[in-house]
């Protein structure tokens, strides 16, 4: 059995060599290179899957290769380029999410005597990801903001809201083996660490004991079951990492191997909201400001901020910024945070449904109806996403005309040199020229952006497949050829 399926993979691998090597006619170029995607796709191997493809000439406008460009297909992770094009043309590339503080209180003596109150708006990015890795740097500046303003002792409490989302915390279509993994990590208007915990994890001293386990930050909200062992050097891993469903108590068991490398996880945390406060009160207190009658969530939805006093505003980075978090990187917790933000601050409803009506509504009024997509969530995550290659070749376009194009190209991985692209299509011509936003989910592999031909000619490209049997590097290498051969044509060639 493994001789048969090192055979398969040696002769897929055989077919799909990374650079292209066909044979072709004295047909126009044009006729050439629909000649070779077509052999391409048209592979035995692939008779099962469902392949939907859209290639145009953005700067004459000419389609040069469709294939069942109107049928749905699960999206995956290209579901993003919805996302953050959305949200830079009806947020703007320069938004910033804010974290806003009031109190009730007056400043007297060192102390406010009253609670302070935090009001979460979604911010993504209140983690180490733009403080240079350390995750308590954003509660450390807001404590020097609080002693600033001569505040040394809260007689209160301090009191958490986040009411901005509504709705589940986890998008619709999720599976639920996917929830202790930060690539499924719950949504939420405050949000901290982007709502996972960090482990470090290293074997121990020797064989039969147990492995090491620290976290970041040091808390008590979540507990770490560790009954992994430390195993022979010679022998396999078998660690294993969870986090039981409802509850915040990671799971560590297996075997890992003595002088074993660090090992670094990050696992989803429940109840986001409280385990912000619940590290906020520490940093306070670590800082030198006691805060008298602990912490609470606060659900009320209605003038929460009327009759408070406003202390100060936390900003988050601009959208720009956000948004190459997003799709260079994949990031499913900083897409879903922007997608109910497109809910929240255009129908002033942080809904799932609210912000797919703020997609839809701009996908309409760019000639995209509702026959042509499905959106459920931000991130691709859910299968119950469903579109067309018309549709995101039509988002594409578009967006290449925008006054927000810089920025949404810019967010995108580029060929063989970083993000989820980083170790496609490399030693190519393709490489630093393709520019284009990956999509995977099992048995699903979307790619889409935008490339230049040896002439200089600008192109948009969608490739989706759907339900293929093969192995997924197979998909990856007909897809990284079709964006080779686009990158190589040159229309002029007689």
């Amino acid at each position: 059995m493994l001789i048969r399926k090192f055979l398969f993979v040696l002769l897929v691998f055989s077919l799909l060599s990374c650079k292209p090597n066909f044979k072709t006619t004295s047909h126009s170029p044009k006729e050439n290179l629909i000649s070779q995607i077509k052999y391409l796709i048209n592979d035995p191997v692939l008779a099962n899957a469902q392949i939907g493809i859209f290639i145009e000439s953005i700067s004459d406008n000419s389609v040069l290769f469709k294939q069942d460009e109107y049928k749905l297909f699960v999206p995956a992770s290209n579901q993003k380029l919805y996302t953050t094009a959305v949200a830079l043309e009806k947020l703007g590339a320069d938004y910033k999410y804010e974290t806003r503080f009031f109190t009730t209180g007056e400043i007297q003596d060192s102390s406010l005597n009253g609670d302070l109150f935090v009001v979460g708006r979604g911010d993504p990015s209140i983690s180490g990801r733009f403080k240079e890795k350390d995750i308590l740097a954003h509660f450390k500046d807001w404590a020097d903001s609080l002693k600033a303003k001569g505040i040394n002792t809260i007689n209160g409490a301090l009191i958490g809201n986040d009411t901005f989302f509504k709705g589940h915390k986890l998008g619709y279509g999720w599976n639920w083996d996917d929830e202790p993994y930060w690539y499924s990590a719950q949504i939420g208007a405050l949000s901290f660490n982007e709502n996972c915990i960090d482990l470090e994890i290293t074997p121990g001293e020797k064989e039969g004991e147990l492995i090491k386990v620290k976290t970041n930050p040091i808390t008590d909200y979540v507990i770490i079951e560790n009954n992994a062992i430390t195993a022979a050097k010679d022998s396999l891993s078998t660690l294993s990492i969870g986090r039981a469903r409802g509850k915040n108590r990671i799971e560590i068991k297996g075997r890992l191997p003595f002088a074993s490398s660090l090992e670094k996880k990050s696992i989803t945390i429940e109840k986001p909201a409280l385990w912000f406060l619940d590290t906020f009160i520490k940093v306070l207190n670590e800082q030198g400001i006691e805060v008298k009658n602990g912490y609470k969530l606060n659900t009320a939805r209605v003038d929460f901020e009327t009759n408070k006093k406003a202390l100060f505003t936390h900003f988050s980075p601009e959208m720009s910024e956000l948004v190459k978090v997003v799709n260079k990187g994949s990031h499913n917790f900083y897409a879903e945070q922007v997608f109910k933000t497109l809910g929240a601050e255009i129908k002033k409803k942080g809904t799932a449904k609210e912000s797919s009506k703020v997609i839809m509504d701009w996908l309409n009024s760019n000639a995209v109806t509702d026959a042509h997509a499905i959106i459920v969530d931000g991130s691709g995550l859910s299968r119950m996403n469903l579109v067309s290659p018309y549709s995101t070749a039509t988002l594409l376009k578009e967006m290449y005309h925008s006054e927000n194009f810089e920025p949404f190209y810019y967010s995108l991985p580029i060929a063989g040199v970083d993000g989820t692209l980083k170790r496609r299509m490399k030693n190519s011509v393709a490489q630093n020229v393709v520019r284009a936003k990956t999509g995977y989910v099992r048995y699903m592999r979307s790619l889409s952006g935008y490339t230049k031909d040896r002439s200089g000619n600008d192109y948009l490209f969608v490739i989706m497949l759907n339900y293929y049997s093969v192995p997924t590097a197979y998909v990856n290498k007909l897809q990284d050829k079709i964006a080779i051969l686009l990158t190589e044509f040159n229309p002029q060639k007689n």
